[in-house]
């Protein structure tokens, strides 16, 4: 699973199982920060199933560690 983590002018850091990396912020063009990417033609684009369950299950390990 690729995560888009940072994204400045100059370059869009990517973490993956393999470590991080960087690419050129045009390579990811329409995704933001904390977004699962995958890389098609060349060009990384939000796996928006993907993302949407990332997000979720964020949202429920915050909230559990706020119930007793």
């Amino acid at each position: 699973m690729l995560i888009l983590e940072r994204l400045r002018d100059d370059m869009a850091v990517i973490s993956g199982d393999s470590g991080e990396f960087s690419v050129s912020p045009d390579m990811v063009k329409g995704c933001r920060e904390g977004d699962v990417i995958i890389l098609s033609n060349d060009v990384y684009i939000t796996d928006d199933i993907a993302t949407e369950k990332r997000r979720k299950d964020i949202l429920s390990l915050q909230n559990s560690l706020w119930d007793e």
